[in-house]
């Protein structure tokens, strides 16, 4: 309800969405439930390991405090992960809220997970089929994470999911700067297909700014 609430509140216009060199970075320490911006790092599929580099726009999410003390919890809208993923063919209604959970005082990503669907073109081999692809994604600042040397499987190519291999291409976690709003998280995302055939990859979807916005005038209250 809070993310339909959010969605509604920013398309109305009540709460305009500012350019990210402009807005101030999320306040964590500040436990007021209330809409927030996230802007997410776009770098191609084809470069997992690129960092701080192109961003997209602003789009809406919602803060409030964790499950815990000392916690916090931002929440990207299912609609919205659609949105940034468009190009990869999100199956639609398909996904979940994409859930943070921030420590307060460290700013580190205890975790981060988002669930949906794709339509993806798998390869046989003989024929080719767009089949839906059930994936998991899940991220943190705690662990190191990183990438093996590309693979093709099915069709697709792929950056197989590693942690502290010889072989493995590091990607560094970041915790949330205080001072930017910029948090890199680091993880694995899971994908499923008809079968039973499954691949574990790197996710790049951990790197975002997170902003605060102007309410004009809308009291926060009315948003719950």
């Amino acid at each position: 309800m809070r993310a339909i609430a959010v969605a509604v509140v920013w398309i109305t216009g009540l709460v305009p969405p500012t350019g990210s060199a402009d807005a101030n970075p999320l306040d964590l320490q500040d436990p007021r439930a209330r809409p927030v911006q996230v802007v997410f790092e776009l770098s191609p599929p084809e470069a997992p390991g690129r960092l701080d580099a192109r961003y997209g726009e602003p789009a809406p999410a919602w803060f409030e405090p964790g499950p815990r003390p000392g916690q916090a919890t931002v929440r990207i809208p299912a609609w919205v992960m659609e949105e940034v993923l468009i190009r990869h063919r999100p199956v639609p209604g398909s996904f979940s809220d994409f859930v943070w959970i921030f420590e307060v005082e460290t700013g580190h990503v205890l975790s981060a997970s988002v669930t949906g669907t794709f339509l993806k073109e798998v390869d046989w081999g003989f024929f080719s089929s767009a089949v839906e692809t059930r994936t998991e994604t899940r991220l943190s600042t705690r662990a190191r994470a990183g990438f093996r040397a590309p693979r093709t499987r099915m069709g697709h190519v792929v950056y197989e999911f590693c942690i502290q291999e010889s072989q493995c291409t590091d990607v560094p976690p970041r915790p949330y700067d205080f001072f930017t709003g910029y948090v890199n998280a680091v993880g694995s995302i899971q994908a499923r297909i008809v079968g039973g055939v499954r691949t574990t990859s790197f996710s790049p979807l951990g790197e975002v700014i997170l902003h605060e916005v102007e309410t004009s005038g809308v009291e926060v209250g009315a948003l719950d």
